[in-house]
């Protein structure tokens, strides 16, 4: 007789971890078009960045279905709009750089 255990957990669990994507931190952004700046709060503190796009920036935050994400590993803020035939939305990645 062979038992097989479907909850089993991964010895490893560090490589489990670190093949998870990076998960955002939802925040709500203030956008100044004219000098292209985005500042928001998260649990960290607040945060003043620059945006090369804030129009595509505002437009995509009108159209958004989720919260937009915070990715502090990699600089991103990410916008979920709906799409047709896409259940989960296309998510839209605008790169912010630090002051």
């Amino acid at each position: 007789m062979t038992v097989v255990s479907v909850n089993r957990i991964p010895s490893n669990r560090t490589a489990t971890r670190a093949a998870t994507p990076a998960q955002g931190i939802p925040v709500l952004p203030a956008v100044d078009i004219n000098y292209g700046t985005v500042t928001f709060f998260t649990p960290s503190g607040h945060h003043s960045h620059w945006s090369a796009e804030p129009g595509l920036l505002v437009d995509a935050l009108a159209q958004a279905v989720r919260s937009p994400q915070w990715i502090p590993e990699i600089g991103t803020l990410v916008i979920t709009v709906a799409e047709t035939g896409v259940r989960s939305g296309r998510r839209l990645g605008f790169k912010l750089q630090a002051f």
